[in-house]
């Protein structure tokens, strides 16, 4: 084989070209899972932050409320109750948001996938079927 051969310098040509632009599209598609899950993250934080304040402001005033009404029969009794309620709620929004956090597949998790199908691929491996990838965003 000489030095000169085009038949192995064209392969060679067309074979980086090729895992050139599988890795480029890989890229190109953990950069838009990327600006998925920034977007989504900006979102939830804003409506968050915007719950969070007008339900502390409703919750501050029915607390006075029901402070001022009750105060005479049950005294500083009263201020405990409402906070052994605001405590269960609490935790009942913290155990929701673990879960739903758990529910989530991971970042690039899309991504994670083609690169695995690719490498099995090279090997000459069947891919793995599709439902067995990532699951399924809601």
């Amino acid at each position: 084989m000489s030095r000169d051969d085009p038949g192995l310098l064209e392969a060679l040509t067309r074979l980086g070209g090729g895992l050139f632009g599988m890795l480029q599209s890989r890229l190109e598609l953990a950069s838009i899972e990327l600006g998925e899950a920034r977007a989504r993250l900006v979102f939830t934080l804003v409506a968050a932050f915007a719950a969070a304040l007008l339900l502390a402001g409703a919750a501050l005033a029915l607390s006075a409320w029901i402070a001022l009404a009750l105060w005479s029969t049950l005294g500083y009794a009263v201020l405990g109750w409402i906070a052994l309620v605001y405590l269960v709620a609490g935790v009942a929004v913290l155990l929701w948001l673990r879960e739903r956090l758990r529910g989530h597949p991971p970042l690039l998790a899309d991504t994670l996938t083609e690169l695995r199908n690719d490498a099995a691929f090279m090997r000459g491996e069947a891919a793995p079927e599709p439902s067995s990838a990532a699951p399924e965003r809601r």
